[in-house]
């Protein structure tokens, strides 16, 4: 063992102190890909889901749950519920694990682009995805940076098994694309993807399809992969044996307790919806918009990442013409099974990030192959004059607004700046009041750990302490005001009455307590870039004062804060946990807990995985 542990570190240690120049550029890359999502997680603003993801993972490990009721999966939320114990419920601790496997990304690409096109096409790949604005500003509190990062490290494993036919490759391939599954259910459709590839390959080599030998590892591929399905199967079984009905995906997809359902999903927008392929294909569908999906979709990375788009697009017509087709038919399984399904169902930018991906790499060989045929024309020439200026043009698109993802990343956001006041200045035995206009999502997150109710109730909560019987004691009260009278809802302008009810509570407070901060933050509509532009923009107006309150009403606050079907930190004091099951067998029994054993597992592989990273970086040497 002691042997064992002695090879490895060395090879870290190599790897540490490495001569090669390739080594060195790419963790220059990676160091520099690593801050920009710092600083992405710490400033960027806050979008709807954002907020439904942060408040869910919130006391996750606690939970023991299976999965979230809408995600078929519930690996995310461990793992960023072990970084709130590490960073806190911070911006930062919601959005690490993007800042992570977002980072570590850049090596998977720079891996899977030299299996196919070599080390210095590799190296160029790193750098338009360390600088990519559509992947950056994706570095969230959501799944879909992290699930691209096991489902592309699971492909280059893929890749690498067949090339050099090892199992062990196959079954860590299959390991990895499981944890993808377990974050986000929507890596299955890399299944049918790596199966497709395989049979061709095998077809090119053997001039078969299948066969005998080449049969055993892709069973085994399967299999593996199936292990990590088993935690959502059990939950479902579980929930509608115990219940009568399954969560949202299930539901839709089955059909299996639709009626039971109905009561807790019929309010979402995808209720009742299968993939519509006349809508991918023409548009004028109900649930997709008039435009033909296939068009939204990809306009979403278009617009999002227009340099990466451009020089993939020129690399995919190289790539043709030379006849090197062996690239451009992974493109293109993942385009008939990924794309044509997630367009034709869903509509949400952060969901084509594996558009991004699978272009880098032939963005990458377009760099390499203008690279060499200008150093033909002049020897003066060198490749770092076009990577400056990619990296140049990347950094200033981070500044700019886009349609589609999170505004400008330079500046931080008016959130942040809210749960760092909260956590200076603001004691655990006060009350705070936020104006009903701010989304509630943004109320639950920001102000989680302190006492804290919407301004709608505040009357009520008035009415109900004088009620009580027992002392009253002083007690600072903190509103906060949103001065923009919408801040997340966006509909605020079309409730006029419920505006107006804010608005006399805001004058009570102006006329009865003091301004404690303002905060300022850049507008969302324009471009903001550091010493040029101004935060010119009140999103906040922090007022306190002192109220004689009875300290029995802090227990009662409890009872608002619900957030989508959950109690928040899953603290059934406040409500039942709706999709909560009972076993009824022993064999039940034994398969909840085999489930649970299997998130355990998976929970450690994410980070074992991390450490692979860095092997397969040594095996670099």
């Amino acid at each position: 063992m002691a042997s064992y542990l002695d090879k490895y570190l060395d090879k870290f240690l190599n790897l540490v102190y490495s001569k090669n120049k390739t080594i060195k550029y790419l963790f220059a890359i990676f160091i520099a890909g690593f801050l920009l999502r710092i600083i992405a997680a710490i400033n960027l603003g806050v979008a709807a889901d954002d907020m439904h993801f942060t408040v869910h993972a919130i006391n996750f490990l606690q939970s023991g749950k299976l999965v979230v009721y809408d995600q078929s999966a519930s690996l995310w939320y461990y793992l960023t519920d072990i970084f709130y114990g590490i960073f806190g419920m911070t911006q930062l601790g919601s959005r690490f694990a993007p800042v992570l496997f977002g980072s570590l990304s850049i090596f998977i690409i720079f891996f899977l682009t030299k299996e196919f096109f070599g080390e210095k096409s590799a190296l160029i790949a790193a750098v338009l995805l360390a600088f990519s604005p559509f992947h950056i500003k994706n570095t969230l509190a959501e799944m879909d940076v992290t699930v691209m990062f096991f489902a592309f490290f699971s492909i280059f494993m893929f890749m690498k098994a067949i090339r050099l036919k090892q199992l062990k490759l196959f079954i860590i391939s299959g390991i990895l694309l499981g944890l993808g599954i377990l974050t986000k259910v929507y890596a299955l459709l890399f299944i049918p993807v790596l199966i497709v590839y395989f049979f061709f390959v095998n077809k090119k080599q053997t001039n078969k399809y299948l066969s005998k030998d080449n049969l055993k590892p892709l069973i085994v591929f399967l299999a593996v992969i199936f292990i990590f399905c088993i935690p959502a199967l059990t939950h479902n079984y579980l929930l509608y044996k115990d219940k009568g009905f399954m969560d949202f995906l299930f539901t839709n997809t089955l059909g299996l307790g639709r009626d039971v359902a109905a009561q807790y999903y019929s309010w979402d927008a995808g209720w009742g919806h299968s993939a519509d392929l006349k809508g991918f294909f023409f548009g004028n569908s109900e649930l997709l918009g008039k435009t033909p999906s296939f068009l939204t979709a990809m306009s979403y990375f278009v617009f999002s990442d227009p340099i990466t788009f451009i020089l993939g697009l020129f690399g995919l017509i190289y790539l043709l013409r030379k006849k090197k087709y062996k690239y451009p038919l992974f493109m293109f399984l993942v385009l008939l099974f990924l794309f044509v399904y997630m367009a034709s169902r869903v509509l949400l930018p952060k969901h084509y990030l594996f558009l991004l991906m699978i272009t880098v790499p032939m963005a990458a060989v377009f760099v390499n192959t203008l690279d060499n045929y200008i150093k033909n024309k002049s020897s003066k020439f060198r490749l770092r004059y076009i990577i400056i200026l990619i990296v140049i043009l990347q950094l200033f698109l981070l500044g700019m607004n886009s349609k589609y993802i999170m505004p400008h990343m330079y500046s931080k956001s008016s959130i942040a700046q809210l749960m760092d006041y909260k956590q200076d200045n603001i004691l655990s035995n006060s009350l705070i009041i936020a104006d009903s206009r701010i989304y509630r999502g943004q109320i639950h997150w920001a102000l989680n750990q302190r006492n804290y109710l919407e301004a709608s109730y505040f009357a009520s909560l008035l009415n109900f302490s004088d009620r009580l019987t027992g002392n009253k004691l002083a007690t600072d009260i903190y509103f906060i005001e949103c001065v923009s009278d919408d801040c997340g809802w966006g509909t605020i302008k079309d409730q006029p009455d419920f505006n107006n009810s804010m608005e006399s509570i805001v004058d009570y407070f102006k006329n009865n307590s003091k301004i404690k901060k303002e905060i300022y933050c850049a507008d969302k509509h324009q471009p903001y870039f550091p010493f040029i532009s101004k935060k010119d923009e009140i999103e906040f107006r922090v007022y306190k004062t002192t109220f004689m309150l009875n300290p029995q009403i802090f227990s009662a606050l409890k009872s608002t804060q619900t957030w989508f079907l959950y109690p928040i930190g899953y603290d059934e004091s406040i409500q039942p946990i709706f999709d909560k099951y009972k076993v009824h067998s022993g064999f039940d029994y034994a398969l909840d807990k085999i489930a649970h054993f299997i998130i355990y597992i998976s929970i450690l592989s994410s980070f074992i995985s991390v450490l692979y990273v860095i092997y397969l970086l040594a095996e670099e040497q």
